[in-house]
């Protein structure tokens, strides 16, 4: 696949002058915001050199991206160069704002996106954002790193309060202010006809909804009209801030039709398949994008046993495409077809399985190990409580069901069965 970017970037209506910047780069499939803070000038001065940073690390790696477009390099290396370039912007707009007393405490944010032909990576400090449309549908990939935005994970402020909140603009990240930053890294699938926009809060603002960005792109067909145009809405709705927007067409020049659709069938097979799963049902779509970059998508061919009865089992197995069997004993126990799921337990403790699994024929499957849950748990704290009280659900559901047959078999209470 390919992509093709343009950028736009005005100081808006109130500012005397614009700290925003961009970059786009088709060839390195590199495209970065920055929005600047600092006094005398310096967030201008902050958000030019964090860009040039990003985009000298990147190149400095092109070898990286090339092979990886090839295949020949796993996508967390690539989420890792992105991170490492945002870590080298941080290093240097640190060391030039200890140079000169009038820069002090200078920073910016960055949102940068590196296209690898059929995916992309996403790294990001701060409270620029991007949105992923497709299909009628947009959502917001970032997190905003903003002091309303923790209050709300935190529980203090409700969903949908945060825009309207006095900490709204009060980040809790940035690129600069510090020698390093924890840097949000995402790794997600790339369909022809998506369009990302990458933008600073200048537009984000005045963003009320997904639905309204979604309306909007995709009717825009060049890139450089879709930029000026939204740069122009926020102008219209007040420009009470700088406003940068880049906006990147995905394309399939150089793919057949045939490995379009196979391409396409198998992203929506997997975010079905893990949508599927209880615990994963109620999640937005950038979350479901989180949990699925710790997946590995596996392919089975027919009658291959994947986990022998009895052998340690720590893993999540959900059926994409084809089926599965268990076998108890030696006997035929269940089968599971697309979006069908098993051994969902063993992401809290390992133990031995207690059926055989085994491909019924040529089968691809999404497989979350343990040790990657729980990688997603840490990263995400607040994540992790919603699944762990689904999951707490249903295992309460599961021990109720319990409890009713053993009664009804006149059986002993389990332990700690008391009504």
């Amino acid at each position: 696949m390919d992509a093709i970017g343009a950028g736009h970037t005005d100081r808006g209506r109130k500012r005397d002058n614009n700290e925003d910047a961009f970059h786009v780069d088709d060839a390195l499939g590199l495209y970065v915001v920055s929005d600047g803070m600092g006094g005398h000038a310096a967030g201008e001065v902050a958000s030019q050199t964090a860009l040039a940073a990003v985009k000298r690390h990147v190149e400095e790696h092109a070898d990286v991206l090339a092979k990886a477009r090839r295949g020949a390099v796993e996508r967390e290396v690539v989420a890792t160069l992105a991170a490492q370039a945002v870590q080298q912007a941080a290093r240097e707009v640190y060391e030039l704002a200890k140079s000169s007393p009038s820069r002090s405490g200078m920073g910016c944010t960055v949102t940068a996106v590196l296209t690898v032909g059929a995916y992309a990576v996403l790294a990001h400090v701060g409270d620029s954002r991007l949105y992923h449309c497709r299909n009628g549908g947009a959502s917001q990939l970032s997190v905003d790193h903003t002091m309303a935005h923790e209050l709300m994970l935190a529980g203090v402020i409700e969903p949908g309060e945060e825009e309207e909140h006095p900490y709204s603009h009060v980040l809790t990240r940035a690129v600069g202010t510090q020698p390093a930053v924890q840097v949000d890294t995402l790794v997600f699938d790339l369909l022809v006809g998506d369009r990302l926009v990458l933008c600073t809060d200048g537009l984000a603002d005045y963003v009320d909804s997904t639905t309204w960005l979604a309306r909007q792109v995709p009717q825009l067909v060049e890139v450089e009209q879709a930029a000026e145009e939204l740069v122009s809405f926020a102008n219209e709705a007040g420009g009470k801030d700088n406003i940068t927007v880049v906006v990147v067409r995905i394309g399939a020049e150089t793919a057949t039709k045939t490995e379009i659709r196979e391409h396409e069938a198998e992203v929506r097979g997997k975010l079905d398949a893990l949508g599927a799963v209880f615990l994963f049902e109620e999640l937005s779509p950038p979350m479901i994008l989180r949990v699925l970059e710790h997946c590995r998508l596996e392919t089975y061919g027919a009658d291959t046993v994947i986990v022998e009865q009895g052998a340690p089992s720590a893993s999540l197995y959900v059926v994409v495409d084809g089926s599965l069997a268990l076998e108890r004993d030696g006997e035929a126990a269940d089968e599971l077809g697309p979006g069908q799921y098993v051994g969902l337990t063993t992401l809290l403790a390992k133990r031995p399985a207690r059926a055989e699994l085994r491909s019924r024929e040529d089968s691809k499957v999404l497989v979350l190990d343990q040790e990657a849950f729980w990688s997603v748990v840490r990263s995400r704290p607040w994540l992790g409580i919603g699944l762990f009280q689904r999951l707490g659900r249903k295992l309460s559901q599961s021990l109720d069901q319990a409890i009713e047959q053993r009664a009804g078999k006149g059986l002993p209470r389990l332990p700690g069965e008391r009504f």
